[in-house]
């Protein structure tokens, strides 16, 4: 391989954001496209020291706290929200807490936090280890979206996380979810690996890079 030309091209591509960005939009349907239709997923994951200082202010008029069982089946009757009942109390019979962001009386938006064994997508769950706070199912509503919420949410579980003993906070996200990928950043996690799955008919094979291992991520089916 020509290291030479490789990084002349790669310098060239950098130096130019619109074919920048055309790369990270063919990926994304790339990358769309093989998860719906050939059952593959890359994740990248990303990780923080909850005890960190942040150095993030939190959005100005936005308060955060966990949100009770009670409330949560209560907010499911907002279709926006992308809540469901069965899974919410699901949740919650697992030992998982739901992190609720709130502009006076109105949850704008809402993340939770596993410290065990979750359901994932496509029907795989995902395990770790006991030392990781595990954040999932982050969401802002669409008209509060770029204002900071997502990453003051992801600090909060991981804050949440810390009070219950986990030294570590992490993110999985979809490789090509650009918005995701830049909260977790924004927020002041690290990249921590990647790892991804194949779904067959025969079962699932998965793969990890060294330095996600380090968390014992698995994904894995559960037996019926």
């Amino acid at each position: 391989m020509d290291t030479g030309r490789l990084a002349t091209h790669e310098a060239s591509l950098c130096s130019n954001p619109i074919r920048m960005d055309g790369y990270k939009r063919l990926y994304e349907r790339l990358m769309g496209g093989l998860s719906h239709r050939a059952g593959m997923r890359l994740f990248r994951f990303f990780s923080l020291d909850p005890g960190g200082e942040s150095g993030i202010p939190a959005p100005s008029g936005i308060r955060f706290r966990l949100l009770s069982e009670r409330e949560v089946v209560v907010l499911c009757a907002d279709s926006a929200l992308e809540l469901r009942k069965e899974a919410a109390s699901a949740a919650y019979s697992r030992g998982d807490l739901c992190v609720g962001a709130f502009d006076s009386d109105e949850l704008v938006g809402y993340g939770w936090l596993a410290f065990g064994a979750v359901p994932h997508l496509d029907g795989a769950w995902v395990e770790f280890n006991q030392t990781v706070a595990w954040t999932y199912k982050t969401f802002v509503r669409p008209s509060r979206r770029g204002k900071g919420i997502a990453p003051a949410l992801y600090r909060f579980a991981a804050a949440a996380g810390r009070e219950h003993g986990r030294s570590v906070s992490l993110i999985c996200v979809e490789s090509h979810n650009a918005p995701s990928v830049a909260a977790a950043l924004n927020a002041g996690y690290a990249a921590a690996g990647y790892g991804g799955y194949l779904l067959r008919p025969t079962g699932l094979r998965t793969w990890l890079s060294r330095a996600a291992s380090l968390y014992g991520i698995g994904f894995f089916l559960p037996r019926s």
